[in-house]
């Protein structure tokens, strides 16, 4: 068993994975991107019958934006971590972070409001509740979930048997490799970096920009 992975850029990144019985997509973009994401879907012969799971990082809006529409018209099942999903039902971004987050660059603050034109997250119901450690190999892929909070309570990544690890807004690449600029928590985040230096990671591949070695994780 085996996992193909492709990098669909929708300003946010969202990566398919392709198994021997269909695919699992980790993570939707913005609703405003959606007929880009379903023509990338078509251009690798994703049909509606063939997306066996969604899976979500995190709660965040630039993440979300196609889950329920994904699940109407593609008949797939969207899963995330127990301490991600009630911030997924209520379309809160607050909601898996602490009153006062550890870190927010004044840039992203004021990004905020510009942010809400695109209108707050839509409420998502989670089919599967994920942990650290969840096999991926029920939906066709050598593949496991891995626990990284720190950018929120719930993030997840999604580990490859190839060494691939998918590892939504823990890190990004925008200019270089480094935590993602909003931290919920420091502490957290950097343990979320240690446990990747002690898993079988050859590339990583954050949600935002080009993915990266190993070797160069902060």
């Amino acid at each position: 068993m085996s996992s193909k992975l492709r990098r669909i850029n929708l300003g946010v990144n969202c990566y398919l994975l392709q198994g021997e019985t269909g695919f699992v997509l980790v993570d939707t973009g913005p609703a405003f991107a959606r007929r880009r994401l379903v023509r990338e879907l078509e251009l690798v012969g994703c049909r509606s019958c063939d997306l066996n799971l969604v899976a979500i990082t995190h709660a965040d809006a630039d993440h979300i934006g196609n889950c329920t529409w994904l699940r109407e018209h593609y008949d797939a099942k969207l899963a995330a971590h127990e301490a991600e999903a009630e911030a997924l039902r209520t379309g809160s971004m607050e909601g898996n972070r602490k009153q006062n987050p550890d870190r927010i660059p004044w840039f992203l603050r004021l990004l905020i409001p510009a942010g809400k034109r695109f209108g707050n997250p839509q409420p998502v119901e989670i089919d599967i509740l994920l942990e650290d450690g969840s096999s991926l190999a029920p939906y066709g892929l050598d593949a496991s979930i891995v626990h990284l909070p720190g950018h929120s309570k719930g993030s997840i990544g999604v580990l490859t048997g190839e060494g691939d690890l998918v590892c939504g807004d823990l890190l990004w690449n925008v200019v270089r490799p480094r935590l993602h600029p909003f931290i919920d928590d420091l502490g957290t985040a950097k343990a979320s970096l240690e446990k990747i230096r002690s898993l079988p990671v050859k590339t990583i591949h954050p949600g935002h920009g080009r993915a990266f070695p190993i070797e160069k994780l902060p």
